[in-house]
């Protein structure tokens, strides 16, 4: 199974199907960027409160934000390392897309073998509740959203430069597009 997810929050109601969704995004992601789905990803929704608490412990920003991404695997040995957008076959909105050879043999024996762990993704739900509320579109839309995006982190995508943004971009909207919650 891709995702395990863990609500340690109350104050917005997770549904099955919230849950169903955004199983069905981290497989995706990891499908097209990765060409197998033989990872875990465990997701973890939480308040502001306590990502605001991870957010300073972590990365010095006392505040909250909506994702935080832990990897467990370096993500420079994985896809995003070479510093060019890698993308893969089977993304349509993405023309460019190729599996990065060099991995690939690694990868295939990983899907022969049992699923790696590859991080943890931190959600508030507080946060993107109010963000799916900003943005004018459903809270399944945002959370899996950010799913996306920290699922990619974990992979070694980054949004610090413009160029890798654009990256990043194109592949987040390429997996929304492909689970049928486009923008």
């Amino acid at each position: 199974m891709p995702a395990e997810i863990l609500n340690r929050q109350d104050k917005v109601d997770v549904t099955d199907e919230l849950e169903a969704e955004v199983k069905g995004a981290v497989a995706i992601a990891l499908q097209m960027v990765m060409g197998h789905n033989n990872y875990e990803v465990d997701i973890s929704f939480v308040d502001d409160k306590e990502i605001a608490q991870l957010n300073e412990a972590y990365r010095g920003v006392p505040e909250p934000t909506d994702v935080l991404s832990f990897p467990l695997e370096d993500p420079d040995e994985l896809v995003a390392d070479d510093g060019e957008c890698v993308e893969i076959a089977d993304c349509p909105d993405c023309p460019n897309v190729i599996p990065p050879t060099e991995y690939d043999g690694m990868y295939y024996e990983f899907a022969a073998a049992e699923e790696v762990l590859l991080g943890d993704v931190v959600i508030s739900l507080e946060r993107a509740s109010g963000q799916a509320e900003d943005y004018g579109h459903s809270l399944s839309r945002e959370v899996c959203y950010l799913t996306v995006h920290g699922v990619l982190h974990l992979l070694g995508y980054d949004h610090e430069e413009a160029e890798d943004a654009a990256c990043m971009r194109r592949l987040e909207e390429s997996v929304m597009n492909r689970i049928g919650l486009p923008r």
